[in-house]
């Protein structure tokens, strides 16, 4: 299949918070799952504390070792996560060691579900969806991807869930409840900037020696583990290929199965791409003000948003200033308990953020900077409750991030590269992830594997997704991977934002034809008339 490169949809003109918009790519918004990755973290300052004593790991074997001895096993379980009503999927637990580089070491499992198929003779080769994050749960999102269309996909083959080790219902989950039981303190303000650093620092860390008390190998957690545990996965199951759909992260655990197995691959999903070469954390600020931008000009150019919100860019970016100067406390309550959030300009700047991953809750975004100039928080109140969410395996997304993402990135890079955006947005992204750079120096213990920041090559057929107002994995990151892949076909979405299938039913139908053909380059002719936003009035 020859690369189709289809020319960007022009911008009407141009165009969070830790980095969990890719620890956690699945922000909730109305009509989304119920169970939802935890939002970024609030503001933190920048000093790093001493690192404490780094723990013994034992590396993972190189892609060119010999298959290790041992035999992967399907074990049938009922299934402990929500079915989709109507649906009966077969589950149970893949056990694969923890490390297959030690012989006679632990196992773990991880829970799998398999809807099959309506087709009185389905294809052969079922599609396998890799969540993000990393920490996510595919199997707590099972209901969701069906209501939004992806239970067509039985139609013609089996469709796949599982949880990633260290993530959802698979064994061990590598949960983080001591950063978790610091969110109301980190939100309400009773926290200096250097005490909120701190705080933040010292729970991850209480929480990696637990994990490594409990006999976990935090080195073992990681997407060439991950990546080796689906092909594990295809061999227990009798397939001879799969069809890969990763979202966000899951992207990047799909590239890393077209490198280590592909064999293993039919064809691949790529929706909102995250390439293994991109440096994250020096892009935040960039990315972020590229979104920002890019929704800004679309409520100019739409006379109802503009009319009902005029000059939304000064706007929010003086409303951003003062409240940065003036915070405000917002009560809400979650879950039956009352918090109270301080409000700043950058906590605004990341609820944003987090809110355009949703074009549902995107629209809402101007109504929702207006209302709170005026003192009202209806629509603040419901992304706010985001931050106490606990559904994302904190502990495996910084296992992975501390192996792949950090060494490769500089806490200086990030402020360098944030120089050229708004002083507003310069002030905040890099700030946000600086614990990222002193809890990564001990978790896992492990020298990086350079192969995690080299872009994947591959001739397997690749239809890459991306979203126009994608605040974290920007277009040019999937125009970046197509460029590598030599049966690569990429469109991007007008209107959308992160996560591009579970939005457009143009997306949803051109992945399902391509899952049937994946030779032929899909019909892109719906893209003609892709809706942009419908601003709330």
């Amino acid at each position: 299949m020859t690369p189709k490169r289809i020319r960007p949809l022009p911008w009407i003109s141009a165009i969070p918070a830790l980095l969990l918009a890719i620890l956690a790519c699945s922000f909730p918004t109305a009509g989304s799952p119920p169970t939802s990755p935890t939002p970024w973290l609030p503001l933190i300052a920048t000093a790093l504390p001493t690192p404490a004593p780094a723990a013994t790991a034992t590396a993972m074997p190189p892609l060119s070792s010999p298959a290790p001895a041992y035999q992967p096993v399907f074990k049938p379980a009922p299934c402990d996560f929500a079915v989709p009503a109507g649906y009966s999927p077969q589950c149970g637990y893949l056990v694969v060691p923890e490390n297959r580089a030690v012989t006679g070491g632990a196992s773990i499992q991880l829970h799998v579900a398999i809807f099959r198929s309506t087709a009185e003779g389905p294809d052969p080769d079922p599609v396998v969806h890799l969540a993000g994050g990393p920490g996510s749960s595919s199997l707590d999102v099972a209901a969701y991807l069906f209501g939004r269309g992806l239970n067509a996909i039985l139609d013609r083959r089996d469709f796949i869930l599982f949880d990633q080790r260290g993530t959802g219902h698979s064994l061990p989950r590598l949960a983080c409840p001591e950063r978790d039981a610091l969110t109301p303190a980190l939100l309400d303000g009773s926290l200096s900037e250097d005490a909120a650093l701190q705080a933040t620092v010292d729970a991850f860390r209480r929480c990696r020696e637990r994990l490594v008390s409990q006999g976990i190998d935090l080195a073992a957690y990681n997407s060439a583990a991950s990546a080796a545990d689906i092909n594990d996965l295809r061999l227990v199951l009798g397939v001879d290929r799969l069809n890969l759909y990763g979202d966000s992260y899951g992207t990047r655990l799909a590239l890393t199965v077209m490198r280590d197995y592909p064999q293993a691959v039919r064809s691949v999903v790529l929706d909102s791409t995250y390439p293994l070469e991109v440096n994250l954390y020096t892009t935040l600020a960039p990315n972020a003000e590229r979104s920002f931008d890019a929704l800004f000009d679309e409520c100019a150019a739409d006379p109802a948003c503009n009319a009902a919100y005029p000059d939304l860019r000064n706007f929010f970016y003086n409303l951003v200033d003062r409240l940065n100067a003036n915070p405000v406390m917002v009560s809400l309550s979650v879950g039956g308990t009352d918090y109270s959030v301080r409000l700043d300009g950058n906590r605004l700047m990341d609820v944003l953020f987090g809110g355009m991953y949703n074009p549902v809750v995107t629209a809402g975004m101007p109504k929702m900077i207006y209302q709170v100039q005026r003192g009202e928080y209806s629509i603040l109140r419901e992304r706010l409750a985001l931050y106490f969410d606990t559904s994302s395996a904190l502990g495996m997304g910084m296992s992975v991030q501390c192996a792949e993402e950090v060494p490769f990135n500089a806490a200086g890079d990030a402020f360098e590269a944030s120089k050229a955006a708004r002083p507003e947005i310069a002030a905040f992204f890099p700030h946000s992830v600086q614990y990222m750079f002193s809890v990564c120096q001990d978790w896992t213990g492990l020298a990086p594997d350079p192969r995690e920041n080299q872009p994947v090559t591959s001739d397997i057929p690749a239809l890459i997704l991306a979203g126009e107002l994608d605040p974290i994995t920007p277009p040019a990151w999937g125009q970046m991977t197509a460029a590598h892949l030599s049966r690569a076909a990429f469109y991007e979405f007008r209107g959308n934002g992160h996560w591009v299938t579970r939005s457009s039913g143009c997306a949803l139908s051109m992945a399902l034809a391509f899952w049937d053909n994946p030779q032929a380059v899909p019909d892109a002719a719906c893209l003609q008339s892709q809706p942009g936003l419908h601003f709330l009035p």
